[in-house]
């Protein structure tokens, strides 16, 4: 067990004295000491005093207290709890060591003692009468005090008290004077007084005796009584004194208390087992109503169960509760705790059936949660529930509003603390337990108790640093509001400011002049408003030299980049992918050996810092100073940059270097609000290494190299903008733009490639000269009939340092919605100017809004006048708001059909819809041999790839595409010389490709263009040009098949039957792709039969004829029959049947 003395001396035995005048004058006399109770006041702590519990059981108490007072004093008015307890913190924090102040503060509460009705504590338990020996009849003296206490003024006021003998013990003593009287005629006395008044009486020798001739005053008596009083007093009267005490308490006072308690536990015991109540208990009726049904009472009880005055809201002394309490407190000051918890615990029930009596539950509620905390036999382990109690209390005094009551949950709260302290409870009730009394007001005391709970989270076995925090800066905050400085300081001192750097600008603003620039800079860390920024501004300016550390980054290191004057532009993913790919055609790749920007030697490159405002308020911050390491000429484009509250801004660099060696961005100066230099470091760490077990067990990280410059010799440097592209455009118009490669560098520019990855879009190296129209005739051209890219474009010359080219580039609308044009130009330096001879790589992006402008609708048929031709309707409509739309041309382009008919005159209004008729017929240009070799290829190239071969060496041969044309004049436009053709072939394969891939997904892309062509002879494409404004275009309708379709299936499963060289393959996906292929073949185009012989019938004209005159006629018929397929002749017999 701890030590529990200030629980111990708080509720300790109160002994009040009444004395004749003979008494104080003895000692006033000869002692200056004024009463008797200053002279036994010293003496209030006896050591191993023995005790005995109800249950007989005996123990000795390591010390036993108690409290002297005079008869008198008990009626004084005393000061009010809540007045105590600020008073108490006042005069506890005129010291600024904080275990002097609790101490100081709670050694004031706890010596605040008032007469209440729910507490017998300050009660007195026994009266001490005292007279002389030198009274001319002591014994009637004594009597005459023995009837002055029977009834006192302080109990006549106050019927919750009792001055009988049965409640307070009477004890007599007669004061002699050792040196003034006999000692026989004392102890005579004594006997009388014994035999009038009972064994409760004691002899107390006092020294009077002045010696004449100086000599020094006792050290004990001294340190006992102090320098001005008991100077006839040595070391043998205390002595005595001490014995008389130990006598009075050991053979009379403990003893009479353990009577009284036996004899009311006796009272307890027989009222709560009676069968009345046993009976009502049973049935959950309250013991009150029970008393009010059954008049009988207890046996040896004089007083009613219950009589609760409510106008006085007291119990009377002459009742059962008041003799329990009584009894109660009895148990607790004689250390019975068992007994004392039943009746504590048993009066808190019986009270809370009465609504007013609730300070008696308080107080019963409280004191039965101290027995279990000052009880020996309560495990420690449940020691911090009995809080609940002490909860349960202090909600009633909370909820009553009144300021005594709530100082009463204070004092209680430090009574619990105290018990569980000394107990050594390490839980957290001890600071919760503060912080809860701290919450009934906001003085000092609140400071005092929210400090102390801050230092239980601190000195927690497991730290609660961030709670400690808080209630220190919260107790700080009060004890700031009250002027007590130093003290609020102190709370600050004692948080973690490296974690809460905001605590800061509390110490700032209550330091001095000197540290005062450095905490509140420090306070500065989590940002702050506009008053902590003038705070910091003022703090700065007084001091001429501030040698302060700014505690935030203002530039983000992690958004510092170095601005590469050769990086690629593309905005996503995606761009990055496709310009990979053409890269991969270039058999070349841009990317970089390692993170480092490559420049030329006084080549102009940008360092661009982010700087942030952490701050709720605007700063200014200038006079930038970057730093490399390395030499570099560095130019500030912003002088000052005026930054919001959290703005964000870019802060630039503009940077040179003149030798060939590396540099690397180090740190930044800048200076904020023109009062603070700061220096912030901008190097940081790489990717985190991962190779090793090292590497994963700890925090490694490879350097980085982002903010590295490698300044090189002169390099091939083309700088590659796009000139006159559009931003939007029509569908199938066309534009006429260039791009312009301009060499940048100090050497000359070798083998330029340009390649696009939207071929159908845009055609590079158009001629600019566009001629005039020519006469209406067919053109004729060979192409390559294959479904393979263009190749790249070279624009066929070396390029000098400062020269341009410009590359022609004619652009075509080929579906609506946004284009994104990627563009590569591929370079490298002369080969007999370097060792070195390595490609660079220019990217470009760039997007275009494709709008319709006019929409066709195509309908073919086989034609009624003419067999093997077939007529064609077109229907086009302006889709284009406001606008005016001319046709101009239309166009057909196949290798075997033309067009014929008339061109009508087309002027479309918004909306309007124009019709266009005609025929289109096979052409006797035709070339079989060309379409013939091109099947042949088709069905050997399908053979060798079902076969398993190696078929990405050929490709399909050039066939011959005729372009026919109708106008509305004798002027047409050749396809050939605008770059019409070419665009429309890019969109035809276009189509192609994503048809095929479609109706072959087994087959890789790369495969397709070697096995199928770009045009076959029974297909034809239909182009209608328009004109509006100044702005011309076409629109493609592709794919129209004509004639009848040969299927090619049949052909190429006989060739694969034929051959006997099946390549064998060793993984099973190989075969289901084959499998896959085949079936695909089954169902694709090129399984299509179509009748090749078209046969027609014509009979003369009509005919009358009467059949019942003749019923025999005889007609001519002519049967024709036409070949319709366009690759071969067909053999054919005509039948006829009679039936």
């Amino acid at each position: 067990m701890g030590d529990f003395q200030k629980i111990h001396r708080y509720f300790s035995p109160l002994l009040s004295i009444l004395t004749d005048k003979g008494v104080n004058e003895l000692l006033g006399d000869t002692n200056s000491i004024n009463n008797l109770s200053e002279l036994l006041s010293p003496f209030d702590v006896l050591h191993n005093v023995p005790l005995r519990t109800s249950q007989l059981e005996t123990h000795h108490a390591p010390s036993f207290h108690l409290r002297f007072n005079e008869l008198a004093e008990l009626d004084s008015s005393t000061e009010e709890l809540h007045k105590v307890v600020e008073k108490s913190a006042g005069d506890a924090t005129v010291s600024t060591n904080s275990d002097n102040i609790y101490e100081n503060f709670l050694s004031g509460i706890l010596k605040h003692h008032a007469l209440v009705p729910y507490c017998t504590f300050q009660h007195p338990v026994a009266f001490i009468l005292a007279t002389t020996t030198k009274h001319a009849d002591p014994v009637s003296e004594l009597a005459r005090l023995a009837q002055e206490v029977s009834f006192p003024d302080a109990y006549a006021k106050r019927a919750y008290m009792s001055a009988t003998p049965n409640y307070v013990l009477r004890y007599y003593v007669l004061v002699h004077d050792a040196n003034d009287g006999d000692m026989d005629h004392a102890r005579n006395l004594l006997e009388k007084a014994k035999r009038a008044h009972g064994i409760h009486c004691a002899l107390l020798i006092i020294n009077s005796k002045q010696s004449k001739e100086e000599k020094e005053v006792d050290e004990t008596v001294t340190k006992t009584y102090g320098h001005s009083r008991a100077h006839s007093l040595d070391a043998s009267d205390l002595t005595v004194i001490r014995a008389f005490v130990r006598e009075m308490v050991v053979q009379s006072l403990i003893p009479w208390m353990e009577k009284c308690a036996r004899d009311w536990n006796q009272l307890f015991v027989t009222n709560r087992k009676g069968f009345t109540n046993k009976l009502f208990s049973s049935f959950g009726v309250s013991r009150k109503w029970a008393a009010q049904q059954a008049p009988s009472r207890a046996i040896n009880s004089s007083a009613p169960v219950a009589s609760f005055v409510s106008s006085e809201k007291i119990y009377p002394s002459t009742t059962h509760e008041a003799t329990f309490r009584r009894l109660a407190d009895f148990a607790f000051m004689i250390r019975d705790y068992k007994l004392s918890a039943q009746v504590y615990n048993q009066l808190r029930r019986d009270t809370a059936e009465e609504p007013e009596a609730y300070l008696y539950m308080a107080s019963a509620n409280k004191m039965l949660g101290l027995s279990h905390l000052l009880s020996p036999h309560s495990p420690t382990s449940t020691l911090d529930t009995t809080v609940q109690y002490l909860d349960e209390a202090s909600l009633t005094w909370f909820t009553t509003k009144n300021a005594t009551d709530r100082a009463q949950m204070i004092r209680a709260t430090l009574l619990y603390i105290e018990s569980f302290r000394a107990r050594g409870s390490s839980g957290l009730v001890i600071p919760s337990s503060f912080i809860k009394a701290a919450s009934t007001g906001n003085g000092l005391s609140s400071a005092i108790m929210l400090e102390q709970a801050a230092n239980a989270y601190k000195n927690h076995m497991k730290p609660y640093k961030r709670k400690a925090c808080l209630y220190f800066a919260q107790a700080a905050t009060v004890y700031e509001s009250h002027g007590k400085h130093a003290l609020a300081r102190r709370c600050y001192e004692n948080c973690d400011t490296d974690r809460f750097p905001f605590l800061n600008q509390a110490l700032g603003r209550l330091a001095n002049e000197e540290d005062a620039p450095i905490l509140i800079t420090k306070s500065l860390r989590y940002g702050g408003d506009q008053r902590l920024l003038d705070d910091w501004r003022d703090c700065l300016r007084k001091d001429e030299n501030p040698k302060v550390t700014f505690p935030l980054e203002v530039f983000d290191k992690g958004m510092t980049y170095i601005r590469d004057p050769h990086a690629h532009v593309y905005t996503n993913k995606k761009s990055e992918r496709i310009f990979d790919t053409l890269e991969k055609e270039l058999k070349t790749s841009s990317e970089k050996i390692d993170d480092r920007i490559d420049i030329d030697i006084d080549e102009v490159f940008h360092a661009v810092l982010v700087a942030r405002n952490p701050f709720n308020a605007g700063i200014l911050i200038n006079n930038f100073q970057l730093e490399f390491e390395g030499e570099a000429n560095i130019e500030c484009l912003n002088k000052d940059l005026e930054l919001g509250a959290l703005e964000i801004n870019e802060v630039v660099f503009k940077c040179s270097v003149s030798s060939a060696s590396t540099v690397k961005l180090n740190k930044v100066d800048f200076m904020i609000d023109n009062i603070c230099k700061v220096t912030e470091s901008l190097q940081r760490n790489g990717a985190r290494l991962n190779n090793t077990k090292e590497h994963r067990m700890g925090r490694f990280y490879a350097p980085d190299l982002s903010l590295e410059v490698r300044v090189n010799e002169p390099t091939p440097r083309l700088l590659t903008n796009l000139e006159c592209f559009p931003q939007r455009m029509g569908l199938g118009e066309g534009y006429l733009a260039h791009i312009n490669i301009q060499n940048i560098g100090k050497v000359d520019v070798d083998d330029v490639r340009v390649v696009v990855n939207e071929q159908s879009f845009v055609a590079l190296g158009v001629d600019e000269n566009i001629s005039n129209a020519q006469e209406t005739s067919t053109e004729q051209s060979r192409i390559e009939n294959t479904l393979r890219s263009s190749a790249p474009y070279d624009i066929g010359k070396d390029l000098k340092p400062g020269y341009t080219h410009s590359i022609p580039v004619l652009l075509r609308g080929d579906n609506v919605g946004k284009k994104a044009l990627h563009l590569i130009v591929v370079y490298k330096q002369k080969p007999e100017k370097s060792h070195e001879n390595h490609h660079k790589v220019n990217r470009l992006l760039h997007v275009v809004d494709i709008r319709p402008v006019v929409e066709v609708k195509l309908a073919a048929q086989p034609s009624k006048m003419q067999i093997g031709s077939y007529d064609l309707s077109l229907e086009i409509e302006n889709v284009v708001p406001d606008s005016q739309i001319e046709i101009t041309q239309v166009s057909f382009v196949s290798p075997a059909w033309k067009c014929i008919g008339e061109m009508k005159d087309m002027n479309l209004a918004f909306e309007d819809i124009a019709k266009q008729e005609f025929k289109v017929e096979f052409t006797e240009d035709f070339n079989v041999e060309d379409s013939l070799q091109t099947q042949t290829y088709m069905i050997d190239k399908m053979a060798e790839y079902l076969q398993g071969d190696n078929i990405t060496e050929n490709y399909p041969p050039p066939v011959n595409v005729i372009s026919s044309h109708l106008t509305h004049s004798k002027k047409y436009i050749p396809t050939s010389q605008t770059g019409l053709f070419h665009m429309m072939m890019s969109a035809r394969r276009y189509l192609r490709q994503m048809t095929f891939g479609y109706e072959f997904k087994s087959i890789p892309w790369n495969v397709q263009s070697h096995l199928f062509p770009l045009f076959e002879a029974n297909e034809g494409d239909v182009v209608v040009c328009w004109k509006m404004g100044d702005r011309v275009g076409h629109a493609l309708v592709s794919g129209l098949v004509l004639g009848a379709r040969e299927g090619l299936t049949r052909r190429i499963g006989e060739k694969v039957k034929q051959s006997k060289n099946i390549k064998s393959v060793m993984y099973a996906s190989k075969v289901r792709d084959r499998e896959r292929a085949l079936s695909e073949l089954t169902k694709s185009r090129y399984s299509v039969y179509d009748m090749p012989i078209i046969v027609n019938t014509y009979t003369p004209s009509p005919i009358n004829h009467d059949f019942e005159q003749n019923p025999e006629l005889r007609i001519s018929v002519d049967i024709s029959l036409f070949n319709n397929s366009i690759y071969r002749n067909v053999e054919s017999k005509l039948q006829l049947r009679d039936e």
